[in-house]
């Protein structure tokens, strides 16, 4: 089994059921999101304004080669569960000029200050 058919299993087995927005276009897929831990540990401690604690969580979204949305992150939205994602970066990786997976930075998406949930 090749490289990029062992991380097709891998998704399929150990994946979130996820919907990607790319434009007007869904995509049900599995993939893995996770929060990212930063090493200074600055999620510690939220930042305070005046509409309160200004969220600056991040999560890593680990997924399929399709859809490709590198490059198209301003109209990508990820829904997992409830919650809705905005991406902030994407990348591909690929081997031997071929993309094995997408790896991309999401953050909660915010509507009139709260958390942006499915309904």
């Amino acid at each position: 089994m090749d490289f990029k058919s062992c991380v097709e299993v891998f998704f399929r087995e150990t994946g979130a059921e996820v919907t990607v927005k790319v434009n007007d276009t869904e995509y049900l897929i599995k993939a893995v999101i996770q929060p990212m831990r930063y090493k200074n540990k600055m999620y510690l401690e939220p930042e305070r304004t005046e509409l309160g604690f200004k969220d600056s969580e991040c999560f890593l979204y680990l997924g399929p080669a399709v859809p490709d949305f590198a490059g198209l992150e301003p109209d990508t939205t990820v829904i997992h569960g409830d919650r809705v994602y905005k991406t902030s970066r994407a990348d591909r990786i690929s081997i031997g000029g071929e993309t094995v997976y997408i790896w991309a930075v999401l953050s909660p998406k915010i509507k009139e200050g709260v958390y942006d949930y499915v309904q």
